[in-house]
């Protein structure tokens, strides 16, 4: 039996117990007066125990009626409306202590007034309804805007900054005779643009402007009455001098990529997830050999397949300069090749091949730092086979000037590392420059960290989890680094390997420009630069059998201003992103 199994057996007898024990419902742990909120979940479908809506209320705050405001959509990007899940939701309240609601909450229809009493902590009592309705989104931010020649090219991509409700457009070129192309919030709407297709989210103008002089453009919540009027600016572009801005870090998308993008579903055995970037668009595969698709880079909406030539492929990744590689994968000894095409339309080409004389698997993850039309390192590392023997060996391809100049392998045994099979018990190794100067860093589930290892393959500094006795319910195997704006980058993508369970899939950057900054637990390097400990994700289920696979990928807008990060967790149901600028305001 393995240590996976072991895990699921130990928990689930845990949970049983401590079932017995735990309040079913209210859960007194407010500190102050009265009832602080009232939470809603899902009772049937694959959202079941989520939370659906949350009602919070203001501190001394005492009302006779409770309305819980339900999303018109849930989850908010899709169109899937919440119509049949008002009538059957549990609900939850959080109270002061020695307060109390009778009857107890239970399953409750939201489409009626539920009549309680509510009993403070000094014993007085009184009747309240809880209740809900059906809201629709107040948010009328812009998500992006671009300028599109006539030929429906993208010209430039505008700097949306929606807390000074400007879009900036930084050149110096003629912007003038060219169409803006809009996506507002979920839902909302352009004034005098038209959607581009069938709940596409997207906007256009069909009438060309110019765009030397100022322009205006209004975004319309769903609701259809809150409405943001956006200056659009022509401006010079300024960088900072130095990276990405953390406060500029912004949500991109979070959805579930079984019901809005039909990837195979997280019982689905022999999927090994990898994701690129390239020139607005997100490109996931399923490692199975079939061709990968692509989504919106900056809604996740799906447009379609990838142009593969009949290629069978197993991961990609991107280089910085939004090219794609795409590899086959090797069970055994054999020719590992990498394909390149810079677009999703246009037919890969053979980029490089090796003939592979080590009999292990080999492809289920690739990354790159670098350029690989200029100066670049690519890594792809070995993979054991289960119940047979360990993998510690890193393929390293350099490429100088356009040109693979060199190709060997190195031992990470000499570090003391060795990894399992893919997907979960494999290894995420990342070089940390161009020439491989810097060495690379090694993460894996049972180190439960990552390590930076030296260009002499010894160990120089370690992250460990930051929440060791859940540890054994989180894989951290993904990483991909990136050189932006004069900083070298990581992402580290922790996976869920128990979505039944507590936890949740974390996503963290750090500045790797240095590698030894890099050491303690996630959040406590100096190095750690932006994260996410607790991603939202959509799959609550625990399948005998099934694996942990994903990948985290970062990339550049053309222009150089964004930086985006994307993260994809197969098992626990869950693709999103996020982008940060380096504008200097």
């Amino acid at each position: 039996m393995n240590m996976k199994k072991i895990y699921i057996l130990l928990a689930a007898a845990l949970m049983a117990f401590a079932s017995c024990h735990k309040p079913e419902f209210v859960e007194p742990t407010a500190d102050r007066q009265g009832i602080t909120s009232l939470t809603a979940y899902f009772t049937s479908g694959q959202y079941t125990e989520m939370e659906l809506a949350k009602l919070e209320i203001k501190d001394g705050e005492d009302l006779d009626r409770y309305v819980i405001p339900v999303p018109w959509f849930y989850p908010e990007e899709s169109y899937d409306v919440t119509t049949l899940h008002m009538s059957r939701v549990r609900v939850r309240a959080e109270l002061a202590e020695n307060c109390k609601i009778d009857p107890p909450l239970t399953i409750l229809d939201l489409n009626l007034d539920n009549q309680f009493t509510y009993t403070n902590s000094k014993g007085e009592s009184k009747p309240i309804v809880i209740t809900g309705q059906r809201v629709k989104s107040a948010n009328s931010q812009m998500v992006s805007m671009n300028l599109l020649n006539a030929d429906g090219e993208v010209v430039i991509e505008g700097f949306v900054d929606n807390d000074e409700e400007t879009v900036y457009l930084f050149t110096v070129d003629d912007m003038s005779g060219l169409f803006a192309e809009v996506t507002p919030w979920y839902h909302a709407t352009v004034n005098g643009a038209f959607e581009t297709g069938e709940k596409t989210g997207v906007f256009l103008f069909d009438e060309a402007k110019d765009w030397n002089q100022e322009q205006t453009i209004t975004v319309t919540a769903h609701n259809g009455k809150d409405a943001t009027e956006f200056k659009v600016v022509k401006r010079n572009p300024e960088k900072i001098d130095y990276g990405f801005n953390p406060a500029s870090v912004k949500e991109l998308f979070n959805i579930d990529p079984v019901s809005r993008l039909g990837v195979p579903p997280y019982t689905q055995a022999g999927v090994l997830s990898s994701i690129a970037y390239s020139n607005g668009h997100l490109v996931i595969s399923h490692g199975d050999g079939t061709a990968p698709i692509y989504v919106d880079g900056r809604n996740g909406a799906k447009l379609g397949q990838i142009v593969t030539g009949g290629l069978n492929v197993g991961a990609v990744t991107n280089d910085e300069a939004g090219n794609i590689l795409l590899c086959n994968r090797l069970e055994t000894a054999g020719t590992f090749e990498i394909y390149r095409t810079s677009s999703v339309t246009e037919t890969p080409v053979l980029y490089y091949a090796y003939n592979s004389e080590i009999s292990l698997p080999l492809g289920s993850k690739i990354k790159v730092i670098g350029n690989i039309d200029q100066d670049a390192c690519i890594t792809v590392n070995y993979e054991g086979v289960s119940g047979v023997t360990e993998a510690s060996q890193v393929l390293n391809i350099l490429v100088k000037g356009g040109q693979v100049v060199e190709t060997y392998v190195v031992d990470f045994a000499a570090a003391g590392y060795s990894w399992g099979s893919s997907p979960e018990l494999s290894a995420g190794v990342v070089p940390t420059s161009v020439d491989n100067s810097n060495g690379w860093f090694y993460a894996s589930y049972t180190l439960n960290g990552m390590s930076w290892v030296k260009p002499n393959v010894s160990v120089g500094s370690t992250v460990l989890t930051d929440d060791p006795d859940n540890a054994w319910l989180l894989n951290p195997n993904c990483l991909d680094s990136k050189r932006f704006n004069n900083a070298t980058y990581m992402a580290l993508l922790v996976l869920h390997h128990f979505p039944a369970w507590a936890g949740q899939p974390s996503v963290w950057v750090y500045d790797i420009t240095d590698p030894a900054g890099t050491t303690g637990n996630y959040q406590n390097p100096s190095s750690c630069v932006t994260y996410n400990s607790w991603i939202t994700y959509f799959n609550g289920t625990n399948a005998d059998g099934t694996v942990s696979s994903g990948d985290v990928v970062m990339g550049a807008s053309p222009d150089g201003f964004k930086v985006y990060i994307y993260y994809y967790d197969h098992y626990a149901g869950v693709i999103g992103g996020y982008s940060a600028d380096c504008v200097k305001k």
